[in-house]
C-alpha cells in the first residue's frame, strides 16, 4: 500500500499499522486507542476508503495490542515480533468485519503477507521507537 516497490508477490509492508504496533507495545492504552485512531484516519485518508471502519479497527486493535504487556515483557525486542502480528491480524479482522469485501482468499492472502513482511521489519521499528518514545516507568503504562 505504502511502499510497491518492495512487494513480494502479494505481500507489501505495512508502515502505519508497523509503528502502531510497536507504538501499542510501549505506551499505556490509552495512548495507543489515540495513536490507532490517527493511523486509521490516515489509512483512510490516503486510500479513499471507508473512514470510519478504517479508525475503529485501527483503534480497537492498537486498544488491546496495548495491553500485550501483562502478558510478554515489552522491553524484550522479541514482543516487537507479537505486536508485530497481533496487531494486524486483530486491525484487518475488524475492518474485514465493518466492511466485508468479495474478494477474501486474495484480501487474507495478502494480509498474511503483509503481517510476515512487517514482522521481518519489526526488530528495526521496535529499536527505532523506543529510542524517539520517552521511556516510561510501569506505573505510568496503566495510570492513564
Amino acid at each position: 500500500m505504502w511502499a510497491p516497490r518492495l512487494q513480494i508477490g502479494v505481500a507489501l509492508p505495512d508502515f502505519p499499522l508497523l509503528v502502531l504496533a510497536c507504538l501499542a507495545l510501549l505506551t499505556n492504552p490509552n495512548t495507543a486507542a489515540w495513536a490507532g485512531f490517527l493511523t486509521g484516519l490516515l489509512h483512510a485518508s490516503m486510500l479513499e476508503q471507508t473512514v470510519g471502519s478504517f479508525i475503529v479497527s485501527r483503534v480497537l486493535a492498537a486498544t488491546l495490542t496495548a495491553y500485550l504487556p501483562l502478558v510478554v515483557s515489552n522491553r524484550h525486542w522479541l514482543s516487537a515480533l507479537l505486536a508485530a502480528a497481533v496487531l494486524p491480524l486483530l486491525s484487518h479482522t475488524f475492518y474485514y468485519l465493518a466492511a466485508p469485501n468479495f474478494g477474501s482468499s486474495t484480501y487474507w492472502q495478502a494480509v498474511l503477507g503483509s503481517i510476515v513482511y512487517n514482522m521481518v521489519l519489526a526488530i528495526p521499528a521496535y529499536w527505532l521507537v523506543r529510542r524517539i518514545m520517552p521511556p516510561a516507568s510501569e506505573d505510568d503504562l496503566w495510570n492513564n
